[in-house]
């Protein structure tokens, strides 16, 4: 089961981060078959990070709570917030296969939707993806606890500006309907798989 994970930082933890990142790394290399993706979320000149964002593949919420528990990053309290998603994937590129270009800015687009079946948005996300495939990486539907009611999109692009991120999210289709709820981007970087 895949799962999203989505840290907040406190404010001023650059010196933190940088103290515990050798063992940081050496606590994602231990998960490297179950990483999908990682890498820190930035603000929004990409000049600081913010926060940390994962994609990975557990067989339980406790495994994937556990998992984030024991990142050196979270145990010296670096993060204010930790949000753990049960995700169903659209996409199977991963973060170790995807051919990065220099010069490109990645965004973790979220779109919330009101709780939907997952099979009734099949052929619209089906289109969509299709028709955007240069900027996407990977796609996801967020899913509720129970697994069964899809709560939103999950979206990594990879574009040359936020113009691109723009772009992108104008046809971005559980934002945008009546049942759409809100849409959030936060610039990202890819990070150490």
């Amino acid at each position: 089961m895949e799962w999203m994970i989505k840290c907040v930082s406190w404010p001023g933890m650059a010196e933190r981060r940088d103290a515990n990142i050798t063992a940081h790394i050496e606590h994602l290399d231990q998960f490297k078959a179950e990483t999908w993706y990682s890498g820190p979320t930035l603000v929004g000149d990409g000049s600081n990070a913010n926060g940390s964002f994962r994609v990975v593949d557990f067989p339980t919420l406790g495994a994937a709570r556990s998992y984030i528990d024991t990142d050196p990053y979270a145990k010296v309290e670096i993060f204010q917030r930790i949000d753990i998603e049960p995700l169903r994937p659209w996409t199977d590129m991963r973060q170790r296969d995807y051919a990065q270009a220099e010069a490109r800015i990645q965004f973790i687009v979220i779109a919330r939707a009101d709780p939907l079946p997952p099979v009734s948005v099949a052929d619209g996300m089906t289109a969509f993806l299709g028709n955007h495939l240069r900027y996407v990486v990977f796609a996801g539907a967020l899913m509720d606890q129970s697994h069964a009611q899809l709560t939103g999109a999950l979206y990594v692009i990879d574009v040359d500006d936020r113009a691109g991120a723009d772009a992108f999210l104008a046809h971005e289709p559980l934002s945008r309907g009546p049942e759409g709820r809100s849409l959030t981007i936060e610039r990202w970087r890819f990070g150490h798989v």
